[in-house]
């Protein structure tokens, strides 16, 4: 059998993506406030597979909006991907609905206030 890399290890994530996500990765931590190392590295490791996970084989993410928005709606997105993407097969179901997709498949509408 022959191994064949997925598109998240053949997806050349530039240097803004990857430091945005580094800052998402931070203000996601920070807002979580782990109670020990080993809680820190699993929020790290569970947060920065389902972005790059999404960025690089689902739907582009506006990382950058991302990285400086309210952490309610940052955690809602990844709630929402801790859900509904399976890491390994990279599929989403059609038309759930994040609030930094870049795809309007994915995008949620905004409500009218």
């Amino acid at each position: 059998m022959v191994h064949q890399p997925n598109r998240t290890e053949r997806y050349q994530f530039s240097v803004d993506e990857s430091r945005n996500i580094e800052r998402i990765i931070k203000h996601v931590i920070e807002s979580s406030k782990p109670t020990s190392l080993a809680s820190k590295n699993n929020i790290y490791d569970k947060t920065r597979q389902l972005l790059r996970v999404c960025h690089a084989r689902v739907c582009p993410l506006d990382l950058a909006t991302m990285a400086q928005a309210d952490i309610r709606l940052v955690l809602e997105d990844l709630g929402t991907l801790r859900r509904n993407l399976n890491i390994k097969t990279a599929h989403m179901d059609y038309g759930t609905r994040l609030h930094f997709a870049l795809n309007v498949v994915y995008r949620r509408r905004e409500q009218a206030a």
